[in-house]
């Protein structure tokens, strides 16, 4: 059977609408990583727990405060996106990325 073009036009289109349906909508896909933050932010909150029980000396420590303030501007991001205030872009925050620091807790 040969492919012309019409058929291979008519195969994807046909693929091009089935796709979105298979994926969950951006809100629901933005709301699934707000709950993925929370719990990120979980897991952080008893990171910290345990590395201030453990008391241990280190020359590195992992910047919880850096980490928990990037996670903030993540969300607030998300949700001005989600629920926009106003019709105008916002600056995008700049995240540090850098969660090491020398020194004592």
């Amino acid at each position: 059977m040969r492919m012309t073009k019409v058929r291979a036009l008519c195969l994807s289109g046909a693929l091009f609408t089935v796709l979105p349906c298979a994926q969950g909508s951006e809100k629901d896909e933005l709301a699934l990583v707000m709950k993925q933050l929370d719990q990120l932010q979980a897991s952080l909150e008893r990171a910290k727990v345990v590395a201030v029980q453990e008391h241990t000396s280190h020359r590195f420590y992992f910047d919880y405060p850096q980490a928990t303030d990037d996670i903030a501007k993540i969300k607030r991001g998300i949700s001005t996106y989600l629920e926009p205030s106003r019709a105008q872009p916002v600056l995008p925050q700049d995240i540090s990325g850098q969660y090491r620091r020398e020194g004592e807790q």
